[in-house]
Parts: C-alpha cells; sequence; structure tokens
C-alpha cells in the first residue's frame, strides 16, 4: 500500500493538484494504519458483541490513531533522525513567523500550502526505506508521467491557437513542470548506463527519452528549464570527472569547461544583433511622406529594432488610414495578445527598415499583416527559432527598461524590480522579517513607497526563494533556511548521491529567479524529492 501510494504521488505532481493533495492523505493514512497494532483490533471486536461494537468503534479507531500517532511521533524524534528533524524545520520555521504576522487569514493559507514539509519528511523517516529494484520503479512511473505531460503539452501546442507558450502547461506552472522534465531528464540518463540494470534496449529507449525531453524544452522555450538542466549538467560531470582522476577526466573536464564558453558566444552574438544599429543621419532626414503628409521624428529616442530606430519617420495619421484599409483590426485597437496594435505595428515595419507611412505599409505582405494581428513585433521573431527568440527578447526587454526604466509586461526586468524591493523590505526587517503571513502587505507598502513604475498587475512578489525567506523571516531565518538545505545531504553523505545531487543542484538554481516553494506544486516537489532521495531509499547512487 505504501509503494502504490509513492506511485500514485509521482504521478500526481505532474498531472493533477487535486490528486497531489489526495496522494499525501493517503501516504499519511497508510503510515498510520502501519502503526495501528492489528492484535488490539482483533481483541477489540472479541471483547464486545457485534451491536454493541458499532457504538464502540468510532471512539476506538479515534484511540488507535492516537496511538499510532504516539508511535509515529517517538520513532521520527529520536536522536539519530536528526538530519530529517532539520529538514522538519522548515515547516517550524514558519509556524514561527506567525508570532511577527498580522494577516493571519494569509498566513493560515501559507501553512497549508506549506504541509508537504510538514508530512513527507516523517513519511519517508518511519516507514521502511526502497530497495533500488522498487525506487528504480517508482522513478519509471514519475517517468511516465511528466513524459505524459509533456505530450498533452505539445497536443495542445499543435492544434490549438497558443499566444503564450506558458499556457501549453495545464496541470503546473511550466516553470514547476520544467524542474520536473530536469529531475526526468538526468533520472533516464542513470538508466540509459549499465549500472541501473536495465538491458540494452530499454537503456536506448531511455537516450531516446532523454532526447525528447531537450526537445520540448527548447520547443516549449524554457528559459529556466534550459538554464536550470545546463548548470546542473555542468556542475555533475565536473564533480564527477573531478573524481575519476586520470588524463580521460581531464580532457573531459577541459571539454566540459569549454560548454560556457560557447553558450557565451552565442550569447554574445544575440546581443549583438539586439545593440546593433544601421546609421542614420539625423541632420538629413526627410521632412514629409510620399503623400505630402509630415514625418514625426524622435531623435532623442534611440530605441531600436533589429537595428532600425523605430521613432523616426512616422506618419500617425496616414499609417492610421493605410493599415485600417488593409486589416480588419483597427489601428487604434489591441492585437490578438492584448497589446497596442498600433505599438506592435510601429515596431514591427521598423523592425523592416520600413517607414512608419502608407509607402511602408503598401510594402506589408499579407503574411506581415498576420503577422502584426497576432502580435509579432518584429519580423525577428518569425525568421530564427523560438529558443533565440526568447533569449532576443530578454535582452531586448533590458534595452528598454535602461531606458524608460519601467519593467511592466518583460517578467525578466520585472525581477529586478522584486530583488530591490525585497532588498529595501529587508533593510527595514533584518533580524526577523515581515512573518509569515504579511509578506503581501509589506511588498504593497513598500511598491508604493518606491512609487514603482511596475503596473499594479505586475507588482508580485520576490521571485528569489532566498529574498522571500529572508523577507520572511529576517537574516536568523535565511541562515536556518540554508542550514536545513545543506546539513541533512552533508550529515547523511547523501552530496556524492548521483540523484539527490543533481535534485540539489536543479532546486538550488531554480530558487535564485523563482520563489520555488511558494506554491504547491513547488513545495511538494521540493519536499517529496528531498525526502525521497535523503531518507526514502537505501542505498546511494553514484556513477
Amino acid at each position: 500500500m505504501y509503494f502504490w501510494g509513492l506511485v500514485l504521488m509521482v504521478i500526481s505532481i505532474p498531472l493533477s493538484r487535486f490528486m497531489m493533495s489526495l496522494a499525501q492523505f493517503t501516504l499519511s493514512g497508510i503510515m498510520i494504519l502501519e502503526f495501528v497494532s492489528m492484535d488490539e483490533v482483533r481483541r477489540f471486536f472479541k471483547r464486545y458483541p457485534y451491536y454493541l461494537s458499532i457504538f464502540l468503534i468510532f471512539p476506538a479507531i479515534i484511540l488507535w490513531i492516537i496511538k499510532g500517532l504516539k508511535l509515529i511521533i517517538i520513532r521520527f524524534f529520536r536522536r539519530e533522525n536528526l538530519p530529517a528533524i532539520v529538514f522538519f524545520s522548515l515547516y517550524i520555521l514558519h509556524a514561527i513567523g506567525l508570532l511577527f504576522t498580522v494577516d493571519f487569514d494569509y498566513a493560515l493559507k501559507d501553512l497549508r500550502i506549506k504541509l508537504p514539509l510538514l508530512v513527507l519528511p516523517v513519511i519517508f523517516t518511519v516507514s521502511e526505506s526502497l530497495d533500488w529494484k522498487k525506487f528504480r520503479k517508482l522513478m519509471l512511473f514519475f517517468v511516465a508521467s511528466v513524459l505524459a505531460g509533456t505530450f498533452i503539452s505539445t497536443y495542445i501546442l499543435i492544434t490549438q491557437d497558443v499566444d503564450n507558450l506558458r499556457e501549453i502547461s495545464i496541470f503546473i506552472s511550466h516553470i514547476r513542470f520544467s524542474l520536473l522534465i530536469s529531475i526526468a531528464i538526468f533520472t533516464l540518463a542513470y538508466f540509459s548506463t549499465r549500472q541501473a540494470g536495465f538491458k540494452k534496449h530499454m537503456r536506448i529507449l531511455c537516450l531516446f527519452l532523454t532526447g525528447w525531453f531537450i526537445i520540448y524544452l527548447v520547443l516549449s522555450a524554457s528559459i529556466t528549464g534550459l538554464v536550470v538542466l545546463l548548470v546542473a549538467v555542468f556542475v555533475m560531470a565536473v564533480h564527477y570527472t573531478l573524481k575519476k582522476k586520470n588524463i580521460y577526466s581531464r580532457i573531459a573536464t577541459v571539454l566540459i569547461l569549454l560548454v560556457p564558453a560557447i553558450l557565451l558566444v552565442f550569447l554574445m552574438g544575440i546581443v549583438t544583433d539586439v545593440y546593433k544599429t544601421h546609421k542614420v543621419d539625423f541632420s538629413g532626414l526627410d521632412k514629409q511622406t510620399k503623400q505630402g503628409n509630415y514625418y514625426w521624428h524622435d531623435t532623442t529616442n534611440l530605441q531600436t529594432e533589429n537595428g532600425h530606430y523605430i521613432w523616426i519617420y512616422l506618419a500617425t495619421d496616414e499609417l492610421r488610414d493605410a493599415w485600417n484599409n488593409r486589416s480588419e483590426y483597427d489601428f487604434d485597437s489591441l492585437d490578438s495578445k492584448g497589446q497596442e496594435l498600433k505599438s506592435t505595428l510601429i515596431r514591427f515595419m521598423s523592425s523592416k527598415g520600413l517607414r512608419k507611412d502608407a509607402a511602408g505599409v503598401e510594402e506589408l505582405s499579407d503574411s506581415d499583416i498576420s503577422l502584426v494581428e497576432n502580435g509579432e513585433a518584429s519580423i525577428h521573431y518569425h525568421e530564427r527559432s523560438v529558443f533565440y527568440i526568447r533569449l532576443y527578447k530578454i535582452i531586448w526587454e533590458s534595452q528598454q527598461y535602461l531606458h524608460t526604466g519601467d519593467p511592466s509586461g518583460h517578467s525578466a526586468m520585472q525581477r529586478i524590480e522584486y530583488w530591490k524591493t525585497s532588498m529595501l523590505i529587508i533593510k527595514q526587517n533584518p533580524l526577523f522579517g515581515v512573518g509569515t503571513g504579511d509578506m503581501n502587505i509589506a511588498f504593497e507598502r513598500q511598491y508604493e513607497l518606491m512609487d514603482s513604475p511596475l503596473k499594479l498587475e505586475f507588482r508580485w512578489r520576490s521571485h528569489n526563494q532566498f529574498l522571500s525567506i529572508t523577507v520572511g523571516f529576517g537574516i536568523i531565518g535565511i541562515l536556518w533556511f540554508l542550514f536545513a538545505l545543506f546539513y541533512p545531504p552533508i550529515k547523511l553523505h547523501r552530496l556524492s548521491d548521483y540523484f539527490y545531487l543533481s535534485f540539489f543542484v536543479i532546486m538550488i538554481v531554480s530558487m535564485i529567479s523563482e520563489d520555488t516553494i511558494e506554491t504547491q506544486a513547488g513545495v511538494t516537489i521540493f519536499a517529496f524529492f528531498t525526502s525521497l532521495f535523503l531518507f526514502g531509499k537505501k542505498d546511494k547512487t553514484t556513477i
């Protein structure tokens, strides 16, 4: 029952938040049942006649549960179980935060979300650890559920008109899903080696599935997922090649170190594309269009699109009439992505080096018109790979942020504003933080105090787990959080365990740009796999 409860859990994590909660309740029930004395149950039914046992059964069940919980508590809070107790204390940290809280409604909601930190370490440490065969089978169920999730998302991408690639992950957030894919990739990578004990055809299948998961990350333009995966691969590769200490490992290390350099060259190429400019003699700009209307030139705003200045050769009235003659989307309306169509059009025409007038609209093809209507602001986005486009947009957003100071609508730049706001809150509450329930209040107040340019709908929290913990619980809280992260694996010598180390790196990197454990899915992923890899399997796994 315990094993199949775990199977239900790993299937639910990528595919169903409701089943995720149900699986934890199921595992908790199985754990309590394991500590109920069957001899005591049998004696109860022998002691009382049938008609009397009906009335006494419910008090008896409560008593058995209390006795079972007492045995569980005794078994969990033993000295040799200190690593699990330290990890379990992360929930206690959030409970202590109630002492500094005003908004108890939100605090209690947060404690309910964080329940996996309380429940899962207990379940894994008081239950019997999985041997290799059961652990391997469990991870295969996990891989299969993630695979099913990628198939469903790909089907949505192919069959539906998707404006935002984040929308194809319908069960959990696309970022959390990308973390699960990274865990699945490392699992398959190990299963493709001989140490896993699979036959050759199974190892080949694992390699094919690894390739598919990488392709999916690229197709879904999951920058967070790809960055997390690349960093984890780099750390794991360096770790294991240095352990070998032979000429081949040294060569491998050099090749691994070349990977960041190659990626940097690729990234610098995109930066060059964003910042390149076509030279223009501002003193010699034409004053009138072919129709005799006057251009508007803003030579103080040097924003560019694909190297062309956006705010020169602009004849708004003429552009409006010409556009409305060619499209059913009104010039002053929104495009299909909910953006101002005129802004999308101006940027798109600039990206093609066209003047923003009637003659420029005539040069647009029907395909170009459709792209603008669909919210594509640059011809560059249509000509390149999804991955290139995502990086290009991030760098372009940074350029605009430097020009305007407003990060609204640009996820990467918004994070900078979130981090600045977090640091200001921490300075005001350095020691103990603002408490478990008052983070939303603190952020709202700080955005107002600093007169943030962020629009109201984008005023979110830290988007950095370490900053989030520090905001909530101060310097004392972040020190304990780091201790609870590092002490258990160090004490149990699991930093050399393949599965735990790869997962640990994935989590740490994700926490830099995300509030990883502030959502139900995120905290469940963190608590479940930490507990499984540290406390739930018998032996370390090395390569």
